[in-house]
């Protein structure tokens, strides 16, 4: 049963306004997909349609309580109830944010309130039936036909009027199953009495509209009295006998036929553009997923271009092993001018720079050689890049988009990916020789060496002395002999050291041409890096078109995100309606 706060026909509008809420939805997703969708603009006829209130249109003769029972239904004095009829016109209640009537006819006016129930609710309050005979002619024309729900009231103590009766009689098709008779003033008679003047109301509408229709008896003022005030008279609204009529009223307004087939209408309406919309979406993202496809594909060929590079490695490798043993040849010219007598000699006694002079030569020469490679290297690769981007161009702005990121003065920087480069593999190529460790075993080969120099040195020297004593004791000739044996231990020493430098440069020799290998395959791991760096800077021109892609999936993600929430809950008013 209703109450007094509550809004006739709830369930009808809770649908309607989640109706409503749908439509809108569907209306914004079709804007932001650019999907165009017929009929559904504000002043549609089938929007317009969902957003019409209810006409009610109430009918009786002069002081028959016309007034006072809409006041009692919607708990407000909307209509002035006076002994004498207020006008001889047709009242039309209607909502606006200000009060104002409008005169439309000289027996129609308009008048607007500021009451929220009549954007829900317009109410028709008629001039009595046994005052305007030109009236009928309003209320037949134009509200008849289309009113959801016309009220006949009658005075409890004289419901025989004649000219209401008569003007029943002439329109039975349009009153089919939308009237009801309402008995005022239900308090001037006793319940038995108005039980047999129900009936008698029910058997003589039955020979006018050829049904019997839902008779209702009731006090207004009593209901309007228990609803303004504070607090809410529960038990005399009861008593006024308007419960029934709203609960009446409800039932009428949630299960009228015309308003569920406009919901209907509208549903099929929105489901139909929920569909053009997802083949919108679909068609979208097929569009997206293509240019996918296409970017992915011109990428996949920049790394192929890549992969040619590291195809080629083994090749390079022998390059960088040859560049690694030119250039000790190099340091092998520095080392055999090192290795003279006089510098032998003089390496016997003080610190020897040799090793760490002969690595630093060796790195210097290498690093700068692989950096001239490189520089040629990365030339080429900057020209395999420039080809691809000028054979990947017009295909992009075909298939994916006009605005084509510009390979020079933009996100790519050549001169400084070939700098990077070229100093990764200079610094790549210090760190493999000195990974060599040839610094250190040729110490040890140079200390090996100084060792035996040194014990011949001091047979020289003990020899020398020998003969020296001897020739001062005069010991003549054995002074003479011993000095013959130490300069023979010179020339033998002096012979030594040729004979050892010899073996020395040829055993550098030997260990640059083994670690040639060693030393381009340590720099390969910086050269396919750089490669990989390089093509990586020059791929983020396809990060630019990529960036477009992404935003379309990003916008397309919450379109797709809302149309399954639309549809669930278009889904959901199926069952309700």
């Amino acid at each position: 049963m209703s109450t007094p706060t509550a809004k006739f026909g709830e369930r009808y509008f809770a649908t309607r306004k989640k109706l409503s809420g749908v439509v809108n939805g569907v209306r914004e997703l079709a804007r932001t997909t650019d999907c165009a969708l017929n009929g559904f603009s504000d002043d549609s006829e089938l929007l317009q349609g969902l957003k019409n209130p209810f006409l009610f249109v109430v009918c009786g003769e002069v002081n028959a309580g016309k007034s006072t029972l809409i006041n009692g239904l919607f708990g407000s004095d909307l209509c002035e109830s006076n002994v004498l009829p207020e006008t001889d016109r047709v009242l039309w209640y209607r909502y606006d944010d200000s009060e104002h009537d409008e005169e439309i006819t000289e027996i129609l006016e308009e008048r607007y309130r500021p009451i929220d129930f009549l954007n829900d609710f317009n109410i028709v309050d008629t001039p009595g039936t046994n005052s305007v005979v030109k009236g009928h002619e309003v209320i037949t024309e134009r509200f008849m036909p289309v009113a959801d729900l016309v009220l006949f009231v009658f005075p409890v103590n004289n419901p025989w009027g004649a000219a209401t009766w008569d003007f029943i009689e002439r329109f039975p098709d349009e009153l089919h199953g939308r009237v009801a008779f309402v008995l005022q003033q239900k308090d001037l008679r006793e319940p038995k009495e108005l039980e047999i003047i129900m009936e008698h109301v029910r058997d003589i509408a039955q020979k006018k509209l050829g049904e019997k229709p839902d008779v209702f008896a009731v006090s207004g003022r009593q209901a309007l009295r228990s609803k303004q005030r504070e607090p809410f008279e529960e038990r005399a609204w009861r008593e006024s006998g308007y419960p029934a009529l709203e609960d009446f009223i409800s039932k009428v307004v949630t299960e009228s036929p015309g308003r569920r087939q406009v919901l209907q209408d509208v549903r099929d309406a929105t489901s139909s553009a929920l569909r053009r919309i997802e083949t919108k979406i679909e068609s979208q993202s097929g569009v997206v997923k293509k240019k996918d496809a296409v970017l992915r594909e011109l990428e996949a060929s920049a790394n192929e271009k890549r992969d040619e590079f590291g195809n080629l490695f083994e090749a390079k490798l022998e390059g960088l092993g040859e560049v690694f043993a030119d250039e000790a040849e190099g340091a092998i010219a520095d080392l055999r001018g090192r290795l003279g007598v006089l510098s032998s000699v003089r390496a016997l006694f003080q610190r020897d720079e040799l090793p760490r002079e002969i690595e630093a030569l060796l790195t210097e020469s290498v690093a700068t050689a692989v950096e001239e490679l490189a520089d040629v290297e990365a030339e080429e690769m900057e020209r395999v890049c420039r080809k691809h981007w000028k054979n990947a161009v017009p295909r992009m702005k075909k298939e994916l988009t006009e605005k084509i990121p510009a390979i020079d003065g933009g996100v790519v920087d050549f001169a400084r990916a070939r700098q990077n480069f070229v100093k990764r593999l200079g610094r790549g190529a210090r760190q493999a020789a000195m990974r060599l460790k040839l610094r250190g075993v040729l110490e040890m080969q140079l200390e090996s060496r100084r060792a035996v120099l040194r014990r011949w040195l001091v047979l020289v020297l003990v020899l020398t002395a020998v003969a020296g004593g001897l020739g001062a004791f005069s010991l003549h000739p054995w002074s003479w002999i011993v000095m013959a044996l130490a300069v023979g231990a010179g020339l033998f020493g002096v012979v030594q050291s040729f004979r050892s430098g010899r073996e020395l440069i040829q055993w550098f020799r030997t260990r640059a041409a083994g670690s040639g290998r060693n030393f381009a395959s340590d720099l390969g791991k910086d050269y396919l890096e750089g490669v990989k760096e390089f093509f990586v800077k020059y791929e983020a021109l396809f990060d630019e078109v990529r960036g477009e892609i992404f935003a379309s999936e990003t916008e397309l993600r919450p379109q797709l995100e809302q149309w399954n929430d639309l549809f669930l809950e278009l889904k959901a008013l199926e069952q309700e309606l």
